[in-house]
């Protein structure tokens, strides 16, 4: 029903954030630089408002009191960096479980006894979850920002958010071959604090980013948010507000019931193999490799035909820097283009390295499940298609066996690292 009213009420709420975005590209386009959030403020998100002043062609204007407006909404609905809170309309029902708001404080701490998201994740995903930490830059790939609500590892769909299950298994194990590390010496439940937290700083980011985006142009001097009276205006507007940020909740409750069951074939997996069914997993292997060069998978393009990462595709990037490059129209490689925006928070675009799957690096996990649905689903947020999936040889694309031949190949060649010793591992089975 929520979702259904946000249809309904789509262009009475495009007219009512155009005036909260309007303050905050505005903000961004008298040049302002500063970076760092006000004191126990979350950081307005700078880039995202420039590039869609730059998508919309909208003319520099001048510093606007209705950026205040937006802060106080958020505010109000999210609490500060030091006092987060959770949304009114997301503590009952569905969402109840969705987050814990003593996991929150668990996260954060205080001024005093800082949290465990500021001792452990403040320094790479920065203190609003923005992915701009002080040592950020010197990374590579950069570390994530959790804002545009996509997660490229996880047990569901590639349009679908993550378990939480996901998240928790991130932290546990890692992603091998970059700079995320293994927190296998926190206790269960830091680690639960850190799952909400970044839950918490991901719908929050998607519904700021929703304001802006659903925007409209002009300005009719009516106010959202009261900063004087320090409460909301316009009451009879705000449950428009509640809707988007209910329909991004709601991505993450439902996930669970996105996700699908992928039952192995009838023929042997690596790692499963013995002396009788030893032969049958070669074929197995086979097929792979041939698939994996063929034209059908494609895999070898980008990967290389020796699967060592050398393909011969041309340089790409994630979606984090296609949202403020390509998306807008600028060139991620015209440096000049993009000093604006790069003042505003973006990060030097790197080109994409595909995977060298000999190193065995396998960052969405390395059982044969996690590897199917890897190439099913491809990974959100990167180039990595997802598989055509098709019922007969008639029909160009992969059957499901085909899935499971390329897991066989990846498997055999690659020199997958051992897990550090007292790795717990969560299964999303």
């Amino acid at each position: 029903m929520l979702r259904k009213r946000l249809t309904n009420h789509a262009s009475r709420f495009g007219r009512l954030v155009g005036f909260v975005s309007f303050g905050l590209l505005s903000l961004v386009s008298t040049g302002c630089r500063e970076q760092s959030p006000v004191a126990n403020q979350f950081e307005p998100n700078f880039l995202f408002a420039k590039a869609t002043e730059i998508g919309l062609s909208k003319d520099e204007g001048e510093l606007d009191p209705s950026l205040q407006d937006s802060r106080g909404l958020i505010a109000e609905w999210f609490g500060t960096l030091e006092n987060p809170k959770i949304p009114e309309v997301l503590k009952d029902g569905d969402y109840a479980d969705l987050i814990s708001e003593s996991n929150l404080k668990l996260a954060v701490g205080t001024s005093d006894a800082p949290g465990i998201y500021v001792q452990q994740c403040v320094s790479c995903h920065g203190l609003s979850g923005q992915g701009r930490g002080n040592v950020a830059a010197s990374q590579d790939p950069y570390p994530r920002d959790f804002r545009m609500g996509v997660f490229k590892f996880k047990s569901s769909p590639r349009s679908a958010r993550p378990l939480k299950e996901d998240i928790e298994k991130t932290l546990r194990v890692g992603l091998s071959g970059s700079q995320m590390p293994i927190f296998n010496k926190l206790s269960d439940q830091e680690i639960k604090a850190l799952v909400d937290y970044v839950v918490f700083l991901s719908i929050r980011g998607e519904f700021e980013r929703r304001l802006i985006q659903l925007s409209a142009t002009e300005l009719e001097g009516e106010r959202l948010y009261d900063p004087q009276a320090g409460k909301s205006a316009l009451e009879g507007q705000l449950s428009n507000a509640s809707d988007a940020l209910t329909q991004i909740a709601d991505r993450w409750v439902q996930s669970i019931d996105a996700v699908e069951e992928f039952p192995r074939p009838d023929f042997p997996i690596v790692g499963s193999e013995t002396q009788e069914n030893r032969a049958e997993l070669l074929a197995s292997i086979e097929k792979g490799k041939a698939l994996f060069a063929s034209e059908v998978a494609s895999c070898a393009k980008c990967h290389g035909a020796d699967a060592d990462g050398k393909g011969n595709q041309l340089p790409d990037y994630d979606d984090w820097t296609k949202d403020w490059t390509s998306k807008v129209g600028l060139l991620p490689t015209d440096l000049d283009a993009l000093l604006p925006l790069m003042a505003r928070g973006g990060m030097k675009p790197q080109p994409l390295k595909p995977r060298n799957i000999l190193e065995g690096h396998f960052r969405g996990g390395r059982t044969p499940e996690d590897l199917y649905r890897r190439i099913r689903y491809g990974i959100p947020g990167s180039p990595m298609p997802a598989a055509a999936v098709v019922q007969s040889r008639e029909e160009p694309g992969l059957l499901e066996e085909d899935i499971w031949h390329l897991v066989n190949y990846v498997l055999s060649i690659a020199s997958v690292p051992a897990l550090p010793l007292e790795t717990k591992v969560v299964s999303t089975q």
